[in-house]
């Protein structure tokens, strides 16, 4: 059951949201229920998740806006946990903070920046920007097995045995720092190796002209 004012809310923001999308965001309700809602989260350029994206899920209770609704993310991106309640403080991990007048743009808005972020909370994990950059690759593949995900956003449903070109270049770019940052340590060690070689060279060839200026002397 949906209360009046809850549906009445939610469907003017679903109105807004969709009219003027915030930045990186799209949302929308489940036609079957006005209560249960999912967005895609478009990885911003010059991030670990750059190409790509995310779906995650709104769960809103009957009585909202005075209640937050609960947050989830669906498509693994090396941030936060799947399908698992997210601490945050425009969720119901928080009600005595939430205020009725924010929006779905303000949650998601406010999500999408954590997200990018560092900070631990219920939910985080920790991988490194290798394997983040590896899940934005695979995320399409991912979503495309998402029945919900291919009935609600049809428009970020692609062939992926057919990259478009743009994706192709950002994973070769990613690629290309991924091992340009694991042969930087190699290149290093082969310097340091050179040098104590050729300290130890030194030492011998110092030795070599003291055991001769020994044997001049000795001579004379």
């Amino acid at each position: 059951m949906t209360s009046k004012t809850s549906t009445h809310r939610l469907r003017k923001e679903f109105r807004n949201i969709s009219r003027e999308p915030p930045p990186h965001i799209t949302a929308r309700p489940l036609p079957s229920n006005i209560l249960k809602w999912y967005f895609v989260l478009e990885g911003p350029t010059n991030t670990p998740y750059e190409g790509g994206i995310f779906m995650g899920r709104l769960q809103f209770p009957e009585q909202y806006p005075y209640k937050p609704p609960a947050v989830y993310m669906c498509t693994p991106q090396g941030r936060f946990k799947c399908n698992q309640k997210l601490c945050l403080s425009m969720s119901d991990f928080h009600p005595e903070t939430w205020n009725p007048l924010w929006s779905v743009s303000a949650v998601l808005t406010g999500l999408l920046s954590f997200m990018l972020g560092n900070e631990d909370t219920v939910g985080s994990i920790q991988t490194t920007t290798s394997q983040k950059r590896l899940l934005a690759r695979d995320s399409h593949r991912y979503n495309r097995s998402d029945k919900i995900f291919r009935e609600l956003f049809p428009e970020f449903v692609r062939n992926v045995t057919h990259p478009a070109p743009s994706h192709l270049a950002l994973a070769k770019r990613h690629q290309t720092a991924d091992n340009q940052s694991t042969r930087k340590p190699r290149r290093t060690e082969q310097e340091r190796e050179s040098l104590l070689s050729l300290i130890a060279w030194l030492f011998v060839f110092v030795a070599l002209i003291f055991g001769v200026l020994r044997l001049i002397t000795g001579s004379t």
